[in-house]
């Protein structure tokens, strides 16, 4: 990563070299023999520098249903989720970590049904699945 002073030098440099740049781009334009996908490249850069790039619009979809269905989706992935974590856990218990010395490693026990109440607390329960 370069030093700060380093990026202010670069940065000098540049702006000094910023109107030969532009000269050159001007150039470009009006060279008839500049390639036409070129050409819109220096309009393109030209654009966004002047009048900033476009707004991006995001069209999101639910897959259909109301916000209340997605809502129940999601709450079904986090069980799953929550599920597959607790087999995780069940292998980990059954199989514990050892150290270098082969001795098991503690990491403190957080039983299910300590992890489904504070899932529960956190969520809520849902019943209209």
């Amino acid at each position: 990563m370069p030093k700060p002073e380093e990026n202010k030098t670069l940065n000098n440099k540049i702006r000094k070299l910023a109107p030969d740049a532009i000269e050159a781009m001007g150039d470009m334009l009006r060279d008839p023999h500049t390639p036409a996908p070129t050409k819109a490249q220096i309009i393109g850069f030209i654009l966004e520098r002047t009048l900033g790039k476009p707004d991006t619009t995001i069209h999101l979809t639910t897959g259909g249903g109301t916000l209340k269905d997605s809502e129940n989706r999601l709450i079904a992935i986090a069980r799953e989720i929550k599920e597959e974590g607790n087999m995780n856990q069940d292998y980990a218990l059954s199989n514990p970590v050892k150290d270098e010395n082969e001795e098991e490693v503690d990491y403190g026990e957080t039983s299910a049904e300590d992890e489904e109440d504070n899932f529960e607390e956190e969520y809520g329960e849902n019943d209209e699945e």
